[in-house]
Parts: structure tokens; sequence; C-alpha cells
């Protein structure tokens, strides 16, 4: 059965077609692994084919490996029936959650004599989705104002904001100084190893202005 979007329209914008997957990066909502075209949105939505096709194309979310979380798992003696993170704590009494809109924390003066900031995240473990938030929203996580702590795990980031735009190498290829956009893009490379969706979410590197 194929998935809804969350939005009737999409402009070109705030679509990614054309992507490919060779296994090991997303999956169906019935655990079953995806290999082949995919596309993605602004909106952290994940869809099988090419571009999205009515009646055919199905939501991804983050490749888990199920056979080692059912053995992991049961060591503790968990069960496991459908998707792992969200099963575990499907018979928690959750709080429904404040959505919060996605907002970027502006950088104070002292951020940018230091050089670097602090981002702010939230992740939800059943889907993948992430949305930015400030200080205050973080904060809020965890109370009747924010994100329930059952659904959303929060971290943070260090962002880069002053320096060269690239790394300068020597001529043996050794970074002299690190730059903006090259740090803050490893920075998301790092931080997508627990949190994949995060390479889809932030894909401009550089410095956030004041």
């Amino acid at each position: 059965m194929a998935d809804k979007r969350r939005r009737i329209y999409y402009n070109k914008g705030q679509t990614t077609n054309g992507l490919n997957t060779k296994g090991g990066e997303w999956m169906f909502t019935d655990n079953v692994e995806y290999i082949g075209q995919y596309h993605t949105y602004t909106t952290n939505e994940v869809f099988s084919e090419g571009l999205f096709i009515e009646g055919k194309s199905r939501t991804l979310i983050p490749y888990v490996d199920i056979n080692d979380k059912l053995s992991e798992f049961s060591k503790i003696g968990m069960n496991i029936v459908s998707n792992v993170e969200y099963d575990e704590i499907k018979n928690i009494d959750v709080t429904p959650s404040k959505f919060t809109n996605p907002d970027t924390e502006i950088p104070t003066t002292s951020d940018v004599s230091a050089g670097y900031m602090l981002r702010y995240f939230a992740y939800k473990v059943n889907d993948g989705n992430i949305t930015e938030l400030n200080k205050a929203g973080y904060g809020n996580v965890g109370t009747k104002d924010g994100f329930d702590t059952h659904l959303w795990k929060k971290f943070t980031i260090r962002w880069k904001l002053s320096g060269p735009d690239f790394d300068i190498v020597d001529s043996k290829g050794n970074i002299k100084e690190a730059g903006i956009i090259d740090t803050n893009r490893r920075t998301i490379e790092l931080h997508s190893e627990k949190y994949p969706t995060l390479k889809l979410y932030i894909t401009d590197f550089s410095a956030i202005q004041a």
C-alpha cells in the first residue's frame, strides 16, 4: 500500500529526486530493506521511487538490521514486534508533545568571538524526523511545553562560524587551518552515524550569520 505525503504540493527546491541506495540505508515501515531509487523532501520525508508516484511510492525510514536488534534485545528479555526503536517505548505512557516549529538559534556576540556555536536538535526515534530548535525549545524537551523524551532524543552539535570557507592544506595534504564548510560537513557526517536523517536535514554547511 502506498503512503501519503504530509503536503499536497512541494516545489522543486523542496525535493531531491533520483537518489539511489544499494542497501543498508533505508527500509519500509514494515522493516523490509529497500534497494533502488528514492527521493527526499526538506520536511525530512523519504519515499521510494526516483520521484513521487501516487499509489506506488512508500515511506522509507533509516535502515536497522532487525536480526541484530532481535539478538541484542532478546538478551535482556525485550520483545521486538515492528519498528525497533519505537517498540522499545510502545508500552510507555507517552505524553502528547507540543509541536515546536523548526527554529535555528542565532549566534551571539560571544559565539562569534569564540568562532563556534551550538545548534540544538530533536530526533524522533520512531520515524527519524529531525527538528532544529532554539536554546529555549531545546530546554523544553521533556516538559509539558516541549517534546516527550520517550519519543524524541535531543542532541547538540558544535557549528564552526569563523575561518576560511574551506580547509587550507600544506603540500603534503595536512590541514593547516580548518575551513568552515569542510569542518561543518565533517561534523554532520559524524553525527549522522547516530542520527542518519541529519545529513538530509542539513545540507548548507556555511556559517550562520548573527
